[in-house]
């Protein structure tokens, strides 16, 4: 997918290309390199239990997933989001969507950003004002201590110590 170029005579639906690797991922017919600990029911539960937006407020992310095991794969209702160029309530769900995978993944299957990132960012460049990082949903070590300690540090600062 890097070397992706852009053919307007070729139809091409970049959320369905995402949502067909994810699906092979999940099934194993693409292995992602990582330890077989059962991720794929895992990174289901955390994208069934994601809301996305929704019409006057934030719903499940099941509006727009029709499946999502190992065993079926992932399948997506991008129909729901095709005028997301005009329509700014269908991009808003279709990159709530990008991110509930990338944040998904990268809690349940981090080995799989490096495959992911190239097809969220092909999907992502589709939808107006859209705001994911299809790499960066990665936890940081110690950002917690990094943020106590520079409160820490600003309070011994304030107080003269």
């Amino acid at each position: 997918m890097d070397d992706y170029e852009y053919d307007p005579n070729v139809a091409d639906e970049p959320l369905d290309t995402a949502a067909q690797a994810v699906s092979s991922w999940l099934k194993d017919e693409v292995v992602v390199p990582r330890k077989k600990d059962g991720w794929q029911t895992s990174f289901c539960m955390c994208v069934q239990n994601s809301n996305i937006a929704s019409w006057y407020q934030y719903a499940s992310s099941m509006y727009v997933v029709d499946t999502c095991s190992h065993e079926d794969g992932f399948v997506l209702r991008t129909g729901h989001m095709q005028d997301r160029h005009v329509q700014p309530l269908q991009g808003m769900m279709a990159c709530d969507t990008l991110k509930v995978v990338s944040y998904c993944l990268s809690h349940e299957a981090p080995e799989a950003l490096p495959m992911w990132k190239p097809l969220c960012d092909h999907a992502h460049y589709t939808i107006p004002s859209c705001d994911v990082a299809c790499n960066s949903a990665v936890r940081v070590a110690g950002s917690l201590g990094a943020l106590a300690l520079g409160r820490s540090t600003s309070a011994s600062l304030a107080s003269g110590n």
